[in-house]
């Protein structure tokens, strides 16, 4: 081989390398982004980052007792644990009368009033006065929810 053939070769592994480099700095940039974008998804005004990584809710509207479709809830917890956005709290049917299991939804707002999403919930069958413990899970994220309510 001439010299010119060799520094040419030479040449084009060196700007390859370049290329690869440059694409493998490029997309660890760009992933480590994303993944800190979806980190801080429900992090917000609402929320407080506990130890175990547990985010929890600190709206005082959101944990105010209500009364919802028949309903009195109380003891409200709601955060997101392990990825999986949780309602835990406690109903008690104040309807007058008995009531059958039925699939609602929490629907949740932000500070504005604006839906930001739903969680599907199975209220179990209750008596007048019956109080149970409801807990509802959906994988999205809303951990920074302002309020919400119950829907049947």
């Amino acid at each position: 081989m001439k010299s010119k053939e060799k520094k040419g070769i030479l040449i084009l592994i060196g700007v390859g390398v370049l290329i690869v480099l440059a694409i493998w700095l490029f997309t660890r940039v760009g992933n480590n982004d994303k993944k800190e974008e979806t980190n801080n998804l429900s992090q917000g005004e609402f929320t407080k980052v506990e130890q175990d990584g547990t985010i929890s809710n600190t709206s005082e509207k959101l944990h105010q007792d209500r009364e919802d479709s028949g309903f009195s809830i109380t003891n409200i917890s709601f955060g997101e644990v392990k990825g999986e956005t949780v309602l835990k709290a406690r109903v008690t049917n104040v309807t007058g009368q008995a009531q059958e299991s039925f699939l609602g939804r929490i629907v949740l707002f932000d500070k504005s009033g604006n839906k930001i999403g739903e969680i599907p919930i199975n209220i179990s069958e209750t008596q007048q006065g019956e109080t149970i413990e409801i807990e509802a899970y959906i994988t999205e994220s809303y951990a920074n929810a302002y309020d919400f309510k119950l829907e049947r």
